[in-house]
């Protein structure tokens, strides 16, 4: 039989890598466009807001997944410090 909680927690883990990957892919096209260089994008928002967002979902996901509580204290202080970057990146830029 499926398990489908651990499915659907894998099934984050892979989005929250697809939304990181689409926003260097978006940074990079977007630096050829502006004439730039896609490391001075980087650091902007335009960036750093989706990198949190999927950095999230990552931990989040890596948090339910693992089976040790060391695993876990460290997953989740990530996924809160992504949370945490990610409303600070909205509240100020957004």
């Amino acid at each position: 039989m499926i398990d489908w909680p651990h499915v659907a927690l894998n099934a984050l883990w892979i989005l929250g890598g697809a939304v990181i990957l689409a926003a260097l892919s978006y940074t990079s096209w977007l630096a050829q466009m502006r004439g730039l260089s896609t490391r001075q994008l980087l650091g902007g928002s335009v960036f750093q807001f989706p990198l949190s967002i999927g950095l999230s979902l990552v931990s989040f996901s890596l948090f339910f997944l693992s089976r040790g509580w060391l695993e876990r204290v460290l997953w989740a202080v990530f996924a809160v410090v992504f949370a945490w970057q990610c409303l600070d990146l909205w509240r100020h830029h957004g």
